[in-house]
């Protein structure tokens, strides 16, 4: 099972924050998928149709939902089958009785025709009430509006079969579906155009001596019969829990050899120029534009690796006849006791096409499905029947664009937990970009493993795994045997390899693990789930509150610990390292002052490396609030008048405190720049430069004759907003007494980096450095010094952010935007 990519967890209630280490955390940007969904329908009631439970509403009986496909401003449709236990397991639903559509539609005239057409053939079509200036409809497979004619037909044809004796293999509303007719003996394929192309591509297939089924036509253009044959296509051989995985299956193996074998046999065929072209669709996929549109926290990251795919597509790749949505599904094995044999089915899209499109298609699926074995037979095959593989980068491009046209799949088909499955795909494809050792390989299953040791390794069995071999880069994902951990976040090397936070099996995706990497090797070693060798108290608190969760981990350095037990109110235990804890209760004694102006978290407890906080109320300022009402305006004047009167509340600095200006700033930033040099080489030129401009604008600005009470690592995560409380404020360990420009300057530059990760839009990023400059001003801060500290944390940001594999693109341009602000 592909472990999450979607961080629902960071999107928590305030909360869940508190007492966390928030400084430089990644935020997902990701809200309800159904809300998101319904938004970019821009149809009222759209929600209806997107869950089982509202659907099944609707309905008035138990609905399993299986397609999805929404037009903005246009339709959702839906096709769904009947809850029963003998079909509950079956992709398109078991019988004809039990499948159907749903329509939701802003056209009466595609209503009137959907109607009209059902009033044809006495096909019932149910009108359900739905909102002003739309349509509500359903029905069954028999009322499809553009294949149920074809239904209608079939039925009549076999002489009054019921519904219960037709058994649905596959339903997609006015595309197609395929029914096994009564006895298992015949298939047919029902499509809502003639099927002439399919019974040709067919045939030339079987003339080349490629392993297909032979189909025939009937006296419907558009349906089309084959015998059924196998006992189940490659990707439905995955075993049970508890037995071998398809990956480590001779047969599933020897299955995906024979199938690379006949492709190679395919693509090795002369050109025919009665052959139709591929419908393999745009080279850049349309998914994209809907992906940006979903997921407008990672709009930027997308439009990045569009450019990127563009790049690195060859624009005259070899090309000849292929498949052209080649995967493990579509290759039916049948092995009654020898070498399996197979048949490859789906021919929709052959053609003449890229070859490399196919191979990308299965490594892809194969990625998806932690099938690597099976993609690295398919080449080994592809290569013994005489196929030439494409150069190694060539196939992470056509891999990447698999990736990204199939990127939508999960929500398209219901899948659970389909936001993080679609994340997770744009995060393969950004991987294998990045990296095309990733891929699996002819003669083996990936890249070459590097020797492990365990640096930390602790008795309870840290796991070592393989990362980039001789590379210092950080791996966007870390497999350990069955399951797959993303990097959530990685932090410099700090002498015993680099940091890694993981995310990834797990409740909605909230496991955290910690991990080390190797910095030169790429050698990357797991600690045991709920332990850190140099954090024993994370191992003693979670052993202490069983159902506690880890909800930040720095490695080596701090943990965040959320105890929840039921009636009793929730808390948060900090973790450090043993003996300093006594620093974290001093540097929350060095802050008082913001206690009043400010919520802060109550200490309950402490010992010498844990400090338990009550939680506090509230929602992170991370999450936009309205603008129009403004609601976010006055969330964060509440702020900044807080900060404001805590500075005023505070007095002056104790003669003897350390005091943070411009000159610690820069030392600050020139440790960081020192710390991602050996990270991310194509983006170094630009980080060298934002720091230079940096450090000159920090140059200029004078020491401060009357430092102020900092927080220092002041940002929206920080921040808890309840209305009509005062803010709340977290992580006030880091206060220190320093300029007080620094403060606004790290917010002001947050600002702009949310926006540039389009977590928030312009407006709100607007509004809130208007509001800044504005305190600023009543506070007499100098604007080239707020200038100055803007662009420093911008710097920072550039060189922090080299290390998170997610958001390295959007740094690489946020050197831009300081350079250019």
């Amino acid at each position: 099972m592909i472990a999450p990519a979607h961080r629902a967890a960071a999107r928590r209630a305030g909360a869940d924050r508190a007492g966390a280490d928030g400084h430089g955390a990644d935020g997902d940007g990701a809200t309800d998928l159904v809300g998101r969904l319904s938004a970019y329908s821009a149809l009222p009631g759209a929600e209806r149709l997107l869950e089982a439970e509202s659907l099944s509403a609707l309905h008035g009986r138990g609905i399993v939902p299986r397609r999805l496909r929404v037009k903005p401003g246009a339709s959702v449709l839906v096709g769904h089958c009947g809850v029963r236990e003998d079909v509950a397991d079956v992709p398109g639903g078991g019988g004809i009785a039990v499948a159907g559509w749903t329509l939701l539609t802003a056209s009466r005239d595609k209503r009137d025709g959907v109607l009209r057409r059902a009033a044809r053939s006495g096909a019932p079509v149910h009108e359900h009430l739905a909102a002003a200036g739309t349509f509500l409809l359903s029905g069954g497979l028999e009322a499809d509006p553009r294949i149920g004619r074809s239904v209608h037909r079939l039925l009549r044809r076999e002489g009054g079969v019921g519904g219960a004796d037709l058994q649905v293999l596959s339903y997609n509303p006015v595309r197609h579906a395929v029914i096994v007719l009564p006895g298992g003996g015949d298939v047919l394929r029902v499509a809502a155009r003639p099927l002439d192309r399919l019974l040709h591509l067919a045939q030339q297939w079987r003339e080349l001596g490629v392993p297909t089924l032979p189909l025939h036509p009937t006296r419907d253009r558009s349906v089309v019969r084959c015998a059924h044959w196998g006992a189940g296509d490659l990707s439905s051989r995955a075993p049970s829990a508890g037995e071998p995985t398809p990956a480590s299956s001779g047969t599933a193996a020897a299955a995906a050899g024979a199938t690379g074998a006949a492709i190679a046999r395919l693509h090795a065929a002369p050109a025919d120029g009665s052959l139709p072209t591929a419908r393999l669709g745009p080279r850049l996929p349309a998914t994209l534009a809907e992906l940006e549109a979903l997921l407008p926290h990672r709009a930027l990251a997308i439009a990045q690796l569009a450019g990127e795919l563009a790049a690195r597509l060859p624009e005259r790749p070899a090309t000849g006849l292929l498949h052209g949505d080649l995967s493990p599904d579509q290759v039916l094995v049948d092995s009654p006791g020898g070498e399996p044999r197979i048949r490859i089915i789906d021919l929709d899209r052959s053609g003449t096409g890229p070859l490399g499109a196919d191979l990308g298609s299965w490594l892809a699926a194969c990625l998806t499905g932690r099938d690597e074995h099976v993609g690295a037979a398919l080449l080994e095959g592809y290569v013994a029947g005489g196929g030439d593989l494409p150069a190694r980068d060539e196939l992470a491009a056509w891999t990447a664009r698999a990736l990204l046209a199939t990127a939508l799949d999960p929500v398209r088909r219901f899948l659970p937990r389909a936001g993080e499955a679609v994340e997770e795909r744009l995060d393969l494809a950004a991987a294998v970009l990045a990296d095309p050792a990733l891929l699996p390989a002819p003669g083996g299953a990936g890249p070459v493993p590097v020797p492990m040791t365990s640096r930390d390794a602790v008795p309870a069995g840290p796991t070592s795994v393989p990362g980039p071999p001789m590379s210092a880069d950080i791996p966007a994902l870390v497999h350990d045997g069955a399951e797959t951990w993303h990097v959530e976040r990685a932090w410099p090397d700090d002498g015993r390899g680099r940091p890694l936070e993981l995310r990834g099996p797990g409740a909605e995706g909230e496991a955290l693990r910690g991990a080390r990497m190797d910095a030169l090797t790429g050698q990357v070693t797991l600690h045991a789930p709920g332990e850190d060798p140099r954090l024993p108290g994370l191992a003693r608190t979670l052993a202490a509150h069983p159902g506690a969760r880890i909800v930040s981990l720095r490695p080596g350095k701090r943990a965040v610990v959320r105890i929840d037990e039921g009636g009793r109110p929730v808390r948060f235990v900090k973790i450090v390292r043993p003996g300093r804890a006594s620093r974290l209760l001093d540097a929350i004694e060095r802050a008082h002052a913001f206690d009043g102006p400010f919520r802060t978290p109550e200490v309950l407890a402490a010992d010498g490396d844990t400090v338990t906080f009550a939680a506090l109320a509230g929602t992170t300022l991370h999450e936009p609030l309205p603008l129009r009402d403004g609601t976010w305006r006055r969330a964060w004047r509440d702020v900044l008048e807080a900060w404001a009167d805590s500075c005023a509340r505070a007095g002056a600095a104790p003669p003897d405190a350390p005091v943070h200006g411009p000159e610690a700033e820069a030392e600050v930033l020139r440790q960081w720049r020192d710390r991602a040099a050996d990270v991310d080489p194509g983006g170094a030129e630009g980080r060298e430069r934002a720091v230079e401009e940096a450090l000159r604008s920090l140059a200029s600005v004078p020491a401060p004759d009357h430092p102020a009470l900092l927080h220092r690592d002041l940002h929206d995560k920080q921040i808890l907003h309840l209305t009509g409380e005062r803010p709340g404020l977290l992580d006030v360990d880091t206060a220190c007494w320093g300029d007080a420009a620094l403060d606004l300057g790290n917010l002001r530059a947050h600002a702009r980096w949310r926006e540039l990760q389009k977590l928030w839009s312009a407006d709100h990023a607007a509004e809130l450095r208007a509001l800044i400059d504005e305190t600023a001003r009543s506070s007499s801060i100098s604007p080239d010094a707020l200038a100055a500290y803007e662009s420093s944390t911008l710097a920072r940001l550039t060189c922090v952010y080299a290390l998170r594999p997610r958001w390295r693109a959007s740094a690489r341009a946020l050197t831009v935007e300081g350079v250019a602000g």
